[in-house]
């Protein structure tokens, strides 16, 4: 397919999402509230998404299908927390089902994500054609000429490549720049792909996220009587200025934290506010070779290795918002360690026969 230089909504649209006169869309962003403190990138998004509306709007005129009125709501409390009842929708306060009901097509563009919910929603409407999410955590401008122009066909074609070759394995063995190993066990588990691909048309997860370029899976979580996780080792957590704290890994629970510096004492925070949030909740291949490393997680975990924590039913696990002690305490927190993140890896696919397969070597694919 050819790839524009410059963003275009009009090749956006037809590459991703191929809207019919079927489609609804409806446009989402959050706004600040209480803890959460607005700042001058969450400003820039809410314009972003003002524009956006404006944009798809204009295109559905000319192609038959319909746009909803800008829809807002508070913040969730947390990374992936649950939807709340209600949003604005057009000035006007809507249960967010009777939103979400009305749309076949969501756009996310979020400062705290809720791509779990969302999955969830779109998991129980059963087709792509009926409900299907582009969920936009973080998003900005600056994605828009990288990121967001990665070529439809390389994600796909990639995308298969890794999921397949991950999909032969029980075991991922990562090592870390810093020299720490852990081993997470994925047996049990369907490998997953998220390689840009929301039409109508799309099987499995109705979901993607913009920018698109990710095999992950969730690891065992030990849920079969008899057979616990093999996920265990070290899994170091950059800080600032050169602030290491690291996870140990016992059976995909993080049970201790070590490290006397700021990070170690926020995530020691973190992990104390809910026992739930120490499941290991996913691994992920992030290979969108237009992401660059910027800080900002969803473009960053798509240029490399990723994994994350806490809820995980949404991604094909067992935990789910239920299991965690209020509301308020439910998340996932991705962290990425791509080539340009301060710690890196390499990692291997491990068979049930124990052949290994080199993956990553420094950040760098090897298949």
């Amino acid at each position: 397919m050819n790839v524009p230089q410059k963003f275009d909504m009009q090749w956006l649209l037809d590459a991703v999402f191929a809207p019919t006169s079927h489609d609804v869309f409806a446009i989402l962003y959050d706004t600040p509230h209480g803890g959460h403190a607005d700042n001058t990138d969450w400003e820039e998004r809410r314009a972003m998404a003002a524009d956006w509306h404006a944009q798809i709007s204009a295109i559905a005129e000319q192609q038959g299908f319909k746009v909803l009125p800008l829809v807002s709501f508070p913040a969730v409390a947390g990374v992936n927390a649950d939807l709340p009842e209600s949003a604005d929708m057009g000035n006007s306060e809507v249960p967010f089902n009777d939103i979400l009901d009305q749309a076949t097509v969501v756009l996310a563009m979020m400062e705290v994500s809720v791509t779990g919910p969302l999955i969830q929603y779109g998991m129980a409407k059963g087709s792509a054609a009926e409900f299907r999410v582009a969920s936009m955590p973080m998003a900005n401008r600056s994605m828009e000429d990288t990121c967001y122009l990665a070529d439809p066909d390389e994600l796909v074609a990639e995308g298969e490549t890794i999921r397949s070759a991950v999909a032969k394995a029980e075991a991922i063995e990562v090592t870390f720049s810093t020299g720490d190993v852990c081993t997470f066990d994925i047996r049990h588990r369907t490998v997953e792909v998220d390689n840009g691909y929301l039409r109508p048309d799309k099987q499995g997860f109705p979901v993607i996220n913009l920018p698109s370029g990710e095999v992950f899976v969730v690891p065992y979580e030990g849920e079969r009587d008899g057979d616990p996780s093999r996920t265990h080792g070290v899994i170091p957590v950059a800080g600032e200025n050169g602030d290491i704290a690291r996870f140990v890994v016992e059976r995909n629970r993080i049970v201790k934290v070590l490290g006397d510096g700021p990070r170690a004492g926020g995530l020691c925070k973190d992990m104390d506010a809910d026992p739930m949030r120490r499941n290991v909740a996913e691994i992920a291949f992030g290979y969108n070779r237009k992401a660059r490393v910027t800080g900002v997680f969803i473009e960053d975990e798509k240029a490399g290795f990723h994994w994350g924590y806490g809820r995980s039913e949404f991604l094909g696990g067992t935990v789910t918002p239920e299991d965690f002690l209020s509301p308020e305490t439910v998340l996932h927190v991705d962290l990425p360690y791509a080539k340009e993140c301060p710690i890196t890896v390499s990692a291997d696919l491990i068979t049930s026969a124990g052949e290994r397969t080199a993956i990553l070597r420094d950040g760098e694919y090897v298949l």
